[in-house]
């Protein structure tokens, strides 16, 4: 771990307070020093990391509070290897070592957690770290350990509260404030944070109870700008000359900028019963349950501005080099309508987890049943309606407007219209994009997600002495997963709309003024006031929904049910070798996969398509050994090394059953698309290798390096000798034959396809902490905690946003924490720094696709004082910071776009999200 330690986020279940007593000296040891705060923190992940048979890294209780972390993603982004992609200005989902989060997988308290996204990968933004009394990163493989991933697993782990001996009691109030303010009137940049916690064991120490309960209201302020694609432009109409001036110059073809404010608000409660009526049995219940919320508001304006919509005109045009290519940076650009965007998103995710742990010994067998169940249900209405320049009351009516631009890379663009768009009484409702319109006059989509997880194991651990074979551990894990998707999906039609003949374009119509709301300011990329209104009013008022059932939709409509039986068995090692001992385990884990995937297959096209209900089931199994082994150099010093097999399931959109194909009129051959619902899991043989040593509790310097190798790895590939025989025909045209190509995902083991076999995923990874009074006296509470990774792959994704990259992967993932702390006085400033990467992201229509997303730098700090007597003792007082460096987020257009000459691609997205300054109060009763 450790930067683990390092940063470990946000307050938790036992507050900034919290951290600083964790083991209170008996009054007649009043001479014994008791650690607090970070290094209390950093001591307990190192400890844990120092005595882990794998290779692993953690973070601690005692270090929550420390850092202003609204999630426990913030805290995990600080270990070494790991890294998280912002989504929204907030870190939530993890990538390790350099795999994104569809190769690891989430427990908490050992059990397999359920996802409110669309696959697997568990949204980190979802659990307090007030909940978390500490989380554990396995890097490699232990046969005990059941729902491993294939890149890592993350055991997120709550308190037990007969480990306390004696009643706790903390609160932690907090506010915020986001330095972009109110970007979107109506949406405030304050926010606030409360978490309680409460402790206490009765039956002379036989019953522990923990009660939690955690508010966080994080409001988002978001600025973005969007450049659509870079192409030439053709003569003009008028001059018969080169439109930007040079034939071979590439000039921006669409653009948009808006305004975002989002209310987001998470409430968690957790309750731990832990029963330990004697020695021989211990019973640890816990609940978890959480709701969040989100509602965001975006105003703003979009537009084409290219010879293929409409015929625009160019001047005072200033051309500039970019990678050898001239490129419009200003121009003035007439013939440009743009289209003002008012959209509203609501989502809410509701998650239940209950687990129960039961340790008793049968004999010589200590041995462990447990039982689990979650649940997470994630609803969401997005809706999007559209305005233009006008009043023309006729449909897709437009009015041109002439714009100043100014071209920024790595920056907002400044962008000054002709017209005033903020003006009520000339701009109306109504579809105003260019060929006759987008053929409706906005749209709502509701997807839901539903996830459910059942859960069951038992154990048994047998002392042996077999040589350096020191205990046997035998095992069964259950579990069965149902995972459901479902978008509801509407138009929206002005009043007045053509009806007979089904065209989805109304009246154009001026907004009253009792819908009205305050202009959103659009004066960070030099546009000015956009017309803003309330969205659920005006819908209700102005428009009707028409539905949609083409087979796009009908595809977003799925079900995967999958049932897992792992039986595993380790044997620990605990011997000598050359006079130094030798540690670890031996292990094998055999999981047996039975899974059933439904979708809908398209019988007929248009709309209303026709769908039919169809599933596929399917069964394998995998056999996973491992070894895990420590060579202990001496007490402090520490070889480890791994050798395993790993995998992760494929992720479940994949999975799915539903299907659309057709036999094409020209060429009357079958073709379609799909998911895969026989598809199996990511499988990659791993080696590891690490060093370790250890200066003192809070100091300790490591390498590690790692290379998996994958066996078999799922791409989406178009397979041409696919058999339609059974399928329905819905062109109506008789094929030439029944075998076509059907893109869909499929196991690959390197060879198919030629996207170039590549296997491996490698890399490096130092880290380390360093205590100031190991250098020098004088430095005494001061101290640094870091790591760099740097990782190398020869693995091809396909993806046509970027082929040559693999999903998640960042070349150099690097973080630092200086800190100093003594006399109830902390203070510390933390960097940390993720290279490019293909991510995920949500995409028109609902989608989810892939993103180019540039480097990442993040600078967070906190400075606190906690009481040391007095009546104030046990009160702390916090000023936190995050995104200190107001970190914009970039990406970049796929590679299949126009390039610069020197292969450079050109930017995309541009957003900033601003500062969050928070200033609290903490306090702690033992």
């Amino acid at each position: 771990m450790t930067t683990a330690a390092c940063a470990l986020a946000l307050s938790g279940f036992a507050t900034a307070a919290c951290a600083q007593d964790t083991a209170a000296a008996p009054a007649e040891e009043s001479t014994t020093v008791v650690v607090t705060g970070i290094r209390k923190g950093l001591q307990d992940s190192l400890a844990i990391k120092k005595r882990s048979t794998s290779i692993v890294e953690a973070v601690s209780a005692e270090d929550i509070g420390k850092l202003p972390d609204a999630s426990i993603a913030e805290s995990l982004a600080r270990l070494p290897g790991l890294a998280a992609q912002r989504v929204g200005g907030r870190s939530q989902t993890i990538s390790i070592r350099g795999l994104s989060g569809d190769f690891a997988s989430t427990l908490l308290n050992n059990r397999l957690q359920v996802s409110s996204g669309d696959n697997r990968a568990a949204e980190f933004d979802q659990y307090p770290s007030e909940m978390i009394s500490s989380a554990v990163v396995y890097k490699t493989p232990d046969a005990s350990l059941t729902g491993q991933g294939l890149s890592g697993t993350v055991v997120l782990n709550t308190v037990r509260p007969l480990d306390y001996n004696k009643r706790v009691i903390s609160v932690n109030v907090r506010g915020s404030v986001n330095t972009n303010g109110e970007v979107v009137p109506g949406y405030s940049a304050n926010g606030n944070r409360l978490s309680l916690a409460y402790i206490d064991q009765f039956l002379d120490g036989k019953l522990g109870v923990a009660l939690s309960y955690a508010h966080l209201d994080d409001p988002s302020e978001l600025q973005h700008s969007k450049s659509w694609w870079w192409d030439k432009q053709g003569n003009d109409s008028v001059t018969g000359l080169p439109r930007l001036g040079n034939a071979d110059a590439l000039g921006l073809h669409g653009v948009e900028i808006w305004a975002t404010g989002r209310k987001q608000t998470r409430d968690g409660y957790m309750a731990v019963l832990d029963f330990k009526p004697n020695d021989n049995f211990r019973s640890v219940n816990d609940f978890y349950y959480s709701v969040f919320e989100q509602d965001e508001v975006t105003h703003g304006a979009q537009w084409y501005q290219t010879q293929w919509t409409d015929d625009i005109h160019f001047s005072n045009v200033v051309l500039t080099d970019r990678g050898g290519t001239p490129v419009v940076q200003k121009a003035t650009i007439s013939g440009i309508a743009p289209i003002i965007r008012n959209d509203n998103n609501l989502r809410r995710d509701e998650m239940f987890s209950f687990g129960s742990n039961n340790r008793f010994n049968i004999g010589s067998w200590r041995s462990v049943v447990d039982f689990g169940y979650s649940r997470t249900v994630r609803k969401e209405q997005i809706a999007e309606t559209y305005a233009g320049y006008g009043t023309n009351p006729t449909p897709v009516t437009r009015t041109f407007d002439t714009i100043d631009e100014d071209i920024a890379y790595g920056d907002f663009p400044q962008l000054h219209p002709g017209f005033d768009y903020a003006n009520a009484d000339n701009v109306y409702l109504g579809d105003v994009a260019p060929w006759g319109g987008w053929g409706h006059d906005g749209a709502i989509r509701t997807p839901k997600v539903t996830d459910e997880l059942l859960t069951a194991r038992f154990s048994g651990v047998h002392d042996v002495d077999w040589g350096g074979f020191k205990s046997v551990e035998l095992g069964i894990d259950y579990s069965h997963r149902t995972k459901n998707k479902g978008v509801n999906e509407w138009d929206l039609c002005l009043k007045g709309w053509n009806q007979t003949t089904n065209d989805c374009h109304g009246t154009r119509v001026r907004v009253a003024d009792s819908d009205l709301q305050e202009a959103t300011n659009l004066d960070f990329a030099g546009f000015g006031g956009v017309l803003s209104y309330d969205l659920d009013d005006v819908i209700n008022k102005y428009y009707d929904r028409r539905i949609i059932q083409n087979e796009d939709n009908l595809n977003k409509f799925w079900q995967v049910d999958e049932e897992l039986v792992t039986l595993f068995a380790k044997a620990s090692i605990d011997t000598e070798l050359g006079g130094h001992g030798l540690r670890g385990n031996l292990g094998v884990q055999y999981v047996s996969a039975d899974q059933t995937s439904a979708g809908n297959e398209i019988l007929a096209r248009g709309s209303p398509a026709i769908g039919k209900w169809v599933s596929t089931n399917s069964n394998y199994g995998d056999f996973l050994p491992s070894l895990n082994l420590i060579y202990d150099v001496s007490d402090n010093s520490m070889f480890r090394f791994s050798l395993a097999r790993s995998m992760a399931r494929p992720r479940m959109d994949d999975m799915r059953a539903s299907r659309n194909a057709s036999v094409s009129l020209t060429t009357k051959a079958w073709s379609g698309s799909g998911g895969n619902p026989n598809l199996k899991p990511w499988i990659a043989d791993g080696v590891d290798l690490a060093y370790e040593h250890y200066f003192n509790k809070t100091s300790y310097f490591g390498v590690a390096g790692f290379q998996k190798v994958m066996r078999t790895y799922v791409r989406n590939l178009t397979v041409d000798d696919f058999d339609f025989t059974g399928w329905t025909n819905t062109s109506g045209v008789v094929p030439n034959s029944n075998i076509g190509s059907f893109t869909m995902p499929i196991n690959d083991d390197g060879t198919i396809g030629n996207l170039g076999g590549g296997k491996n995923v490698s890399g490096i990874e130092f880290s380390g902490a360093i205590d100031g009074s190991l250098l020098w006296s004088p430095l005494s509470g001061f101290g640094l905690i870091g790591s760099f990774s740097r990782g190398w792959t020869n693995i091809r994704s396909g993806s046509e946003i970027d082929p040559d990259k693999l999903p998640g992967f960042s070349g150099d993932v690097a973080n630092v924490t200086g800190y100093y702390e003594k006399g109830g006085f902390s203070t510390r400033i933390s960097y940390r720094y993720r290279s490019a990467f293909l991510g995920e992201t949500y995409a028109l229509y609902a989608n989810r696709a892939a993103t180019r997303i540039l480097a990442d730098n993040q600078v967070d700090a906190q400075i606190s004082y906690q009481m040391q007597d007095g009546p104030l003792k046990g009160v702390t007082f916090l000023l936190q910071g995050y995104n200190l460096a107001n970190s914009n987020y970039q990406t970049q257009l796929k590679v299949s776009e126009n390039k610069a000459a020197d292969g450079s691609s050109f930017p995309e997205i541009y957003e900033e999200y601003g500062q969050t300054i928070l200033f609290g109060v903490s306090y702690r009763f033992r």
